[in-house]
């Protein structure tokens, strides 16, 4: 299709003269006079969208019906001049007189037109918007006076006033966020759905509170608390006025707070050496257990285990090496055990393993496993060989502490016979009432 030429002697009258075609209402920039391509800085290419964003008079984006090149399809008003403004990345905002008037080109349908936007006027817009009016300084007063950050976004997202506390908090001149979008002040990752939240609320959005981040001129970012209301400009348009309170030492103090609380959280449940389950931690593991055994009709067995000589590690090494020896123990053993086990830090060198759904015969044999892999395991830089000595028992109908007590009578038989062993705890007769021998097992 081709595109009519520019008419003749606009540019010898310094007018600016743009064609673009409607295809179904969509326009699009085929052509341009010398003197649009110098005054709006255009390279030649065409066709191409709009390099710039127009506004109206009142510096709201003239999109969709509002664009100036369908003011065409008025009649009316194709004859009379309009005030628009013409934004250009990072250059300063043109105010403009235009005329706009169909023009034939040779395969225009119904759908598919050109027009001329003559442009007769074209400068720098120093104007600045006012979000209370003249006869009203008090109030501007008031509010460039407010402590805190106050804005007015329009309904297309771009800043209409800002108080100085605002543009002291962001660290950029007054100049720089008039007319500018929101999203200059928000972290790359989170413009694009605030930018959605923006047009899905607005204009119904009313006393919203929320915390969000923002990004400084300088490139760092806060936290702030932002409240918000809808009111109307002098015209009748929709505005959200938004009201800003820096919140960042207090959210710092926050995560310091919760990161506390999860230390803590870890400190009263955890072994902070081996990061095992303490013994306050595992005296409720143990009732879980048994409570879980039993009312599933399953058998557990626990075992207290206790590492022979470990003293002498310390007097001879040094404590860090045995705290060195205790981690790697406690890692060790857990890999040996499946994950329905549990291995806690009792105390010191005394480790108590709960063992679910096993009885005391094959508790015996899994912690006989376990200490026959630790007699070829070095431990700690200095390769150190271990053994430890154990008490196995099984929960039959005693209480919690009951089962301790007798695991804790077992190992300390299995010390007493000579260490590197594993003691059974004996089981009652079903009716005798007599006690079955004690059973040792070593390697």
């Amino acid at each position: 299709m081709e595109s009519p030429s520019t008419p003749d002697g606009l540019d010898t009258l310094n007018i600016a003269a743009l064609i673009y075609r409607l295809d179904s209402g969509v326009p699009l920039l085929v052509e341009a006079n010398e003197t649009a391509k110098r005054q709006l800085r255009l390279d030649g290419r065409f066709p191409m969208a709009d390099p710039w964003q127009w506004l109206d008079a009142g510096r709201y984006p003239a999109v969709g019906r509002d664009h100036p090149a369908l003011l065409s399809v008025a009649s009316t008003t194709s004859r009379q001049w309009h005030s628009f403004h013409i934004r250009q990345y990072q250059q300063p905002l043109l105010a403009v007189k235009l005329k706009v008037s169909s023009l034939e080109a040779t395969g225009d349908t119904e759908t598919t037109r050109h027009v001329l936007i003559a442009i007769g006027e074209v400068a720098p817009d120093d104007a600045k918007p006012e979000l209370l009016a003249q006869h009203q300084p008090q109030l501007r007063q008031v509010f460039d006076n407010l402590p805190m950050g106050v804005c007015m976004i329009d309904a297309g997202g771009y800043l209409r006033q800002v108080n100085r506390a605002f543009c002291k908090f962001f660290g950029y001149a007054e100049s720089d966020l008039l007319n500018a979008h929101f999203r200059k002040l928000l972290p790359p990752k989170s413009r694009q759905a605030a930018e959605k939240r923006h047009a899905a609320s607005f204009p119904n959005a009313l006393n919203l509170r929320r915390s969000l981040e923002v990004q400084l001129h300088d490139g760092s970012t806060r936290t702030v608390i932002l409240e918000d209301t809808i009111s109307r400009d002098e015209q009748g348009n929709p505005q959200r006025i938004v009201f800003l309170v820096d919140i960042t030492q207090r959210r710092d103090v926050e995560r310091r707070l919760e990161e506390k609380n999860r230390r803590l959280e870890y400190l009263a449940t955890r072994d902070d050496l081996t990061g095992l389950h303490n013994r306050r931690m595992g005296r409720e593991l143990l009732e879980r257990a048994l409570e879980r055994g039993k009312r599933l009709g399953d058998k557990v067995a626990v075992a207290m285990l206790d590492l022979d000589h470990f003293k002498a590690i310390n007097d001879r090494y040094g404590h860090a090496v045995g705290d060195t020896v205790l981690k790697e123990f406690s890692h060790f053993v857990v890999g040996a055990l499946r994950s329905s086990d549990t291995l806690i830090r009792w105390g010191g060198e005394e480790f108590l393993m709960i063992l679910p759904g096993i009885d005391r015969l094959s508790a015996q044999t899994t912690v006989n496993r376990v200490l026959a892999q630790l007699r070829h395991r070095a431990l700690s830089s200095l390769e150190l060989r271990l053994s430890f000595s154990a008490g196995v028992g099984e929960h039959r109908h005693q209480t919690s502490k009951g089962l301790l007590e007798e695991v804790d009578l077992a190992l300390y038989q299995a010390k007493s016979a000579g260490r590197g062993c594993v003691a059974i705890v004996p089981v009652p007769a079903s009716r005798s009432g007599r006690c079955l021998n004690q059973a040792f097992s070593s390697l």
